[in-house]
């Protein structure tokens, strides 16, 4: 068979959903889908085809800041299985992350799907982690994943995810993925994060709700029984100049000094200073995890302050997990849990703002 795989176009269209129906009975792909990955910046739509018919379809995509791909969907036409276009596909969908300078791809399949398991085991995709009732049709499935580099170490241990159920409460979310990693029986739920988040808040940011301090997030994190190192490095009150109104500036201030008294009253470690890459892979190396506040200009093109968590790195990536996916077309957890995110670029985004406000909590287990 003479292959011909290429990026898809909107003559392809037709024959795509034509496609989609032969292929899936459920989480069917629709035209509007088709075209916003043909002409999203981050996503690119391939396609296998012979003498003119096309007999299969990827896409795969990329996420902005990052050195990950994910195939999003494969469907090949039932009558050309068993002739090497699933595979053909996947080899095109490779080199197409590797094109991006991707060093991580990832996918999920069904755990049904036994043709499909079998060919991504055999090309070198890891299982990951298993997911309940992932598909519409109720199926589990399964993320898995692949390295792209023969050189890079070993995938960490996957982070169990809590997606964040407000716009505020990054913090909360963090705090409680963070905490799990360290105690399998630690809460992750609403409840919980809206009272992290009661303790933490700063009252104001921006033209909305506030935001979590670092000081606040240091005393949760104590009072929930973990050991609390806080390295904080800023211009001023953090968060002040995200505020105009004065009696605004005032409260922030006065939550400030409350943070900081009661700090003195807790076991919490205060270093007055930015955390350093190195201070970073030796916490984490002691099986602590960090929260970290960056600024999510080079993930999403947003200037805010947002809190991550992150529980592994090696000697050149740090594997980033974010509450806050913005429900774009095709994305996923996949696409926010573990994140490899190179070392120069993981440590600029750790500035935030006017005052330069450099924030890091390091959390070990249960004193």
């Amino acid at each position: 068979m003479s292959l011909l795989l290429r990026s898809a176009c909107r003559a392809d269209l037709a024959s795509l959903l034509a496609l989609e129906k032969l292929c899936f009975d459920s989480d069917r792909l629709s035209r509007r889908s088709f075209i916003h990955f043909m002409d999203h910046g981050h996503a690119e739509v391939l396609v296998a085809e012979e003498a003119g018919e096309l007999l299969g379809y990827a896409i795969v995509m990329f996420r902005r800041g990052t050195w990950l791909a994910r195939v999003y969907s494969l469907a090949v036409n039932p009558n050309a299985r068993g002739k090497g276009v699933a595979k053909a596909l996947m080899e095109a969908s490779e080199q197409a992350a590797r094109d991006q300078q991707c060093r991580f791809i990832r996918l999920e399949v069904s755990t049904r799907n036994e043709a499909a398991l079998g060919l991504y085991k055999a090309m070198g995709y890891r299982h990951r982690l298993t997911l309940p009732e992932y598909y519409e049709n109720g199926d589990d499935g399964w993320r898995m994943e692949k390295i792209l580099h023969r050189n890079l170490a070993s995938l960490p241990k996957p982070t169990a995810y809590y997606e964040q159920t407000t716009d505020f409460t990054c913090g909360p979310a963090c705090l409680m993925m963070a905490l799990k990693t360290l105690n399998p029986n630690s809460l992750m739920n609403q409840r919980e994060e809206l009272q992290i988040w009661r303790e933490a808040t700063t009252i104001f940011m921006t033209s909305g709700h506030g935001g979590c301090s670092p000081y606040g997030l240091a005393l949760s994190a104590f009072e929930r029984g973990a050991q609390v190192a806080l390295y904080a490095e800023h211009n001023g009150i953090p968060f002040v100049d995200s505020v105009r109104d004065q009696r605004k500036k005032v409260v922030i201030e006065r939550v400030h000094q409350d943070f900081l008294g009661r700090l003195q009253d807790s076991d919490v470690v205060m270093h007055h200073q930015a955390i350093s890459r190195e201070q970073i892979l030796q916490a984490l190396g002691q099986g602590k995890v960090l929260l970290m506040l960056i600024s999510t200009w080079r993930l999403n093109r947003n200037k805010a302050p947002h809190w991550v968590v992150v529980t592994a790195a090696d000697d050149r990536y740090v594997y980033l997990t974010d509450p806050d996916f913005d429900k774009e077309q095709g994305q996923s957890p996949t696409d926010y849990v573990d994140v490899p995110i190179g070392h120069d670029d993981f440590m600029a985004m750790t500035r935030f703002g006017r005052q330069q406000l450099r924030a890091a909590l390091v959390i070990g287990k249960d004193k």
